[in-house]
Protein backbone atom coordinates (compact mmCIF):
# COMPACT_ATOMS: atom_id res chain seq x y z
CA UNK A 1 0.00 0.00 0.00
CA UNK A 2 1.27 3.45 -0.89
CA UNK A 3 1.81 6.16 1.71
CA UNK A 4 -0.97 8.77 1.34
CA UNK A 5 1.58 11.61 1.53
CA UNK A 6 3.49 10.04 -1.37
CA UNK A 7 0.29 9.99 -3.45
CA UNK A 8 -0.32 13.68 -2.75
CA UNK A 9 3.26 14.53 -3.69
CA UNK A 10 3.00 12.47 -6.85
CA UNK A 11 -0.23 14.24 -7.83
CA UNK A 12 1.35 17.61 -7.03
CA UNK A 13 3.85 16.87 -9.79
CA UNK A 14 1.98 14.64 -12.21
CA UNK A 15 -1.78 14.92 -11.64
CA UNK A 16 -4.54 17.21 -12.78
CA UNK A 17 -8.00 18.28 -11.67
CA UNK A 18 -9.92 19.16 -14.82
CA UNK A 19 -13.27 20.78 -15.48
CA UNK A 20 -14.52 20.56 -19.05
CA UNK A 21 -17.49 22.58 -20.22
CA UNK A 22 -18.92 22.10 -23.70
CA UNK A 23 -22.24 22.55 -25.50
CA UNK A 24 -24.66 19.74 -24.79
CA UNK A 25 -27.18 20.78 -27.37
CA UNK A 26 -26.51 23.68 -29.70
CA UNK A 27 -30.22 24.35 -30.19
CA UNK A 28 -31.02 25.28 -26.60
CA UNK A 29 -27.55 26.43 -25.50
CA UNK A 30 -27.29 23.98 -22.61
CA UNK A 31 -23.84 23.08 -21.35
CA UNK A 32 -22.39 19.81 -20.12
CA UNK A 33 -19.79 19.82 -17.38
CA UNK A 34 -17.35 16.94 -16.97
CA UNK A 35 -15.08 16.57 -13.99
CA UNK A 36 -11.88 14.54 -14.09
CA UNK A 37 -9.02 13.73 -11.77
CA UNK A 38 -6.18 12.14 -13.72
CA UNK A 39 -2.53 11.16 -13.76
CA UNK A 40 -0.59 10.21 -16.89
CA UNK A 41 2.66 8.29 -17.02
CA UNK A 42 4.91 6.80 -19.67
CA UNK A 43 4.10 3.12 -20.18
CA UNK A 44 7.33 2.07 -18.43
CA UNK A 45 5.98 3.70 -15.22
CA UNK A 46 2.36 2.54 -15.50
CA UNK A 47 2.72 0.29 -12.45
CA UNK A 48 2.42 3.28 -10.14
CA UNK A 49 -0.94 4.13 -11.68
CA UNK A 50 -2.28 0.67 -10.77
CA UNK A 51 -1.07 1.16 -7.19
CA UNK A 52 -2.79 4.54 -6.99
CA UNK A 53 -5.97 3.05 -8.46
CA UNK A 54 -5.82 0.29 -5.81
CA UNK A 55 -5.41 2.94 -3.11
CA UNK A 56 -8.46 4.95 -4.20
CA UNK A 57 -10.50 1.87 -5.20
CA UNK A 58 -12.05 3.67 -8.17
CA UNK A 59 -11.34 4.98 -11.63
CA UNK A 60 -9.95 3.49 -14.82
CA UNK A 61 -6.58 3.12 -16.50
CA UNK A 62 -6.27 3.28 -20.24
CA UNK A 63 -3.38 3.38 -22.70
CA UNK A 64 -2.65 6.13 -25.18
CA UNK A 65 -0.72 4.44 -27.94
CA UNK A 66 0.04 7.73 -29.71
CA UNK A 67 2.45 8.86 -27.02
CA UNK A 68 3.22 5.62 -25.15
CA UNK A 69 1.47 6.74 -21.98
CA UNK A 70 -1.15 5.38 -19.63
CA UNK A 71 -3.75 7.50 -17.90
CA UNK A 72 -5.44 6.87 -14.56
CA UNK A 73 -8.71 8.78 -14.47
CA UNK A 74 -11.64 9.22 -12.08
CA UNK A 75 -14.74 10.89 -13.52
CA UNK A 76 -17.60 9.51 -11.43
CA UNK A 77 -18.91 12.38 -9.28
CA UNK A 78 -19.58 10.13 -6.28
CA UNK A 79 -16.01 8.77 -6.37
CA UNK A 80 -14.58 12.27 -6.75
CA UNK A 81 -16.71 13.53 -3.87
CA UNK A 82 -16.30 10.54 -1.52
CA UNK A 83 -12.77 9.28 -2.26
CA UNK A 84 -10.59 11.75 -4.14
CA UNK A 85 -11.58 15.03 -2.45
CA UNK A 86 -11.40 13.65 1.13
CA UNK A 87 -7.88 12.35 0.46
CA UNK A 88 -6.58 15.74 -0.65
CA UNK A 89 -8.35 17.52 2.19
CA UNK A 90 -6.59 15.21 4.66
CA UNK A 91 -3.25 15.23 2.79
CA UNK A 92 -3.12 18.71 1.21
CA UNK A 93 -1.39 19.58 -2.03
CA UNK A 94 1.65 21.83 -1.64
CA UNK A 95 1.93 23.47 -5.06
CA UNK A 96 -0.30 25.95 -6.88
CA UNK A 97 -2.27 22.86 -7.90
CA UNK A 98 -4.13 23.38 -4.62
CA UNK A 99 -5.92 26.31 -6.32
CA UNK A 100 -7.12 23.93 -9.06
CA UNK A 101 -8.22 21.51 -6.35
CA UNK A 102 -10.20 24.18 -4.46
CA UNK A 103 -12.02 25.21 -7.63
CA UNK A 104 -12.56 21.54 -8.51
CA UNK A 105 -14.00 20.87 -5.03
CA UNK A 106 -16.35 23.88 -5.20
CA UNK A 107 -17.56 22.79 -8.64
CA UNK A 108 -18.24 19.26 -7.36
CA UNK A 109 -20.33 20.78 -4.55
CA UNK A 110 -22.35 22.82 -7.05
CA UNK A 111 -22.88 19.71 -9.20
CA UNK A 112 -23.79 17.51 -6.22
CA UNK A 113 -26.57 19.96 -5.37
CA UNK A 114 -27.75 19.99 -9.00
CA UNK A 115 -27.12 23.73 -9.28
CA UNK A 116 -24.93 23.29 -12.38
CA UNK A 117 -28.18 22.69 -14.29
CA UNK A 118 -29.28 26.28 -13.63
CA UNK A 119 -27.99 29.48 -15.19
CA UNK A 120 -26.97 30.72 -11.75
CA UNK A 121 -24.98 27.55 -11.02
CA UNK A 122 -23.24 27.63 -14.39
CA UNK A 123 -22.36 31.28 -13.79
CA UNK A 124 -20.88 30.33 -10.39
CA UNK A 125 -18.70 27.67 -12.04
CA UNK A 126 -17.47 30.11 -14.69
CA UNK A 127 -16.63 32.63 -11.96
CA UNK A 128 -14.65 29.93 -10.15
CA UNK A 129 -12.71 29.14 -13.34
CA UNK A 130 -11.77 32.81 -13.64
CA UNK A 131 -9.77 32.37 -10.42
CA UNK A 132 -7.39 29.87 -12.03
CA UNK A 133 -3.82 30.98 -12.70
CA UNK A 134 -3.59 32.66 -16.12
CA UNK A 135 -1.66 29.81 -17.78
CA UNK A 136 -4.43 27.33 -16.95
CA UNK A 137 -7.33 29.75 -17.40
CA UNK A 138 -6.47 30.22 -21.10
CA UNK A 139 -7.62 26.72 -22.07
CA UNK A 140 -11.19 27.46 -21.00
CA UNK A 141 -11.75 30.43 -23.34
CA UNK A 142 -14.12 31.86 -20.77
CA UNK A 143 -15.13 34.69 -23.06
CA UNK A 144 -17.09 32.05 -25.05
CA UNK A 145 -19.47 31.36 -22.18
CA UNK A 146 -22.47 33.62 -22.17
CA UNK A 147 -25.05 32.66 -19.60
CA UNK A 148 -28.38 34.44 -20.16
Amino acid sequence: MLDPNYITGFVDGEGSFSITIFPKNLKDEKWEIRMSFSISQHKRNRGILFKIKDYFKCGTIRPNRKNNTFKYEVREISDLKNKIIPHFKKYPLQTTKRIDFQIFTSTIEIMSEGRHLTKQGLSEIIELLKKLPDERKKKYKLENFIVD
